[in-house]
């Protein structure tokens, strides 16, 4: 994986920030006061370093073509200034990566993908995408991702860039403005549950991008407090919720992921089987915890006094927004919420089953 030294890297030391690593890079946690940060998003616009994600050109004589055989989503059917999110899965229906995906007027596309999961989807591309028909080269040595998100960050990007993004984009629906002689490709996102923009922009524009996102509101917010927020919202993150294991429909990614009209694609046999004629074990819920400690992923759940395995955690931690613990996990299909089950062995804390995202309040 070629990757380069974080660009932004000096001032973000300069603002204070904690580093640790996040899907295999050393980024920023935090500020020195993720408690301010999160309220941020929650109420104005939080400027984030997405050195976690990881963009990739698909360029050549049929892209498009290409990339359509291998996602479950439909980029070749999407209307202009619209991007699509989709699973690439194995012929057994397990997930490669999930990615976004942008087309470019002059047909070339622009994947953005978890660096986690870069290895196996470059592996992926460069077996079943002919040469011939299209080339594809990650450019994190060229294009970096800013994130923009909360109530107020349509208003900092339109500042910044000095062009008014639209109201109405929807999701994956996408812009692109100058910026000081460069384009920078801003795509909306609901990540977080809020507002949001990520912003593709060439390395040699970056900190003057980011220091104008500062001079438009923004302030800076650690990869730590996106966390909190993502999975309040009830999103699942490449690493935790979705693996080289899971069936995308395991994590409930039909509606956003998944197109019922395109042709075919890798893996659609397995996807259109469950659909029809089949189901899933596993789903992945919201799990509120009460006062007990964020338990590490891989924890167990079980019926009250049982002792066979019905769940298990994937991400958890202490949710502003609910007041006590709360994490996603997958709970067995049998398990209907709302539902109790039992944290760690079955007798251990009482942890409340919800379909997602958990109703706030509970």
């Amino acid at each position: 994986m070629k990757r380069t030294e974080l660009p932004l890297r000096g001032i973000h030391e300069e603002l204070g920030a904690r580093f640790g690593e996040v899907s295999g890079q050393m980024l920023p946690r935090n500020y020195g006061d993720p408690a301010a940060e999160y309220e941020v998003v929650r109420h104005g616009a939080g400027i984030a370093d997405r050195g976690d994600r990881v963009p990739v050109r698909v360029y050549g004589r049929d892209p498009v073509k290409m990339v359509q055989g291998l996602i479950t989503n439909d980029i070749e059917g999407a209307p202009e200034g619209q991007g699509v999110y989709a699973a690439v899965l194995t012929a057994k229906g397990r997930m490669v990566a999930d990615v976004r995906i942008f087309r470019w007027p002059e047909g070339e596309l622009l994947m953005d993908v978890d660096a986690a999961a870069l290895d196996g989807l470059l592996e992926h591309l460069r077996k079943f995408v002919p040469p011939l028909f299209a080339r594809f080269e990650e450019m994190s040595d060229r294009l970096h991702v800013l994130g923009v998100y909360g109530p107020e960050a349509r208003d900092v990007v339109s500042r910044a860039l000095g062009a008014e993004i639209p109201a109405d984009l929807a999701e994956e629906g996408f812009v692109v403005h100058g910026f000081e002689g460069g384009d920078v490709l801003v795509a909306q996102t609901e990540a977080v549950g809020e507002d949001g923009y990520d912003l593709f922009a060439p390395i040699d524009r970056l900190e003057a991008l980011w220091r104008a996102l500062g001079e438009a509101g923004g302030r800076p917010v650690g990869l730590a407090t996106l966390d909190v927020l993502r999975i309040e919202a009830g999103r699942p993150r490449w690493g935790a919720e979705l693996t080289e294991k899971t069936i995308p429909l395991e994590a409930g990614l039909r509606e956003r992921a998944i197109s019922t009209t395109k042709g075919c694609y890798t893996g659609q046999e397995v996807i259109v089987r469950i659909l029809h004629r089949g189901h899933v074990n596993w789903h992945l819920r919201g799990i509120a915890l009460g006062d007990a400690p964020a338990p590490p992923p891989e924890t167990s759940l079980f019926r009250p006094g049982e002792t066979k395995v019905v769940g298990r955690i994937t991400s958890s931690c202490t949710s502003p927004l609910h007041g006590q613990t709360i994490a996603l996990g997958y709970v067995r299909r049998e398990i209907d919420p709302p539902a109790t089950l039992r944290l760690g062995d079955g007798d251990g804390p009482e942890a409340e089953i919800f379909e997602l995202p958990i109703p706030i309040g509970e």
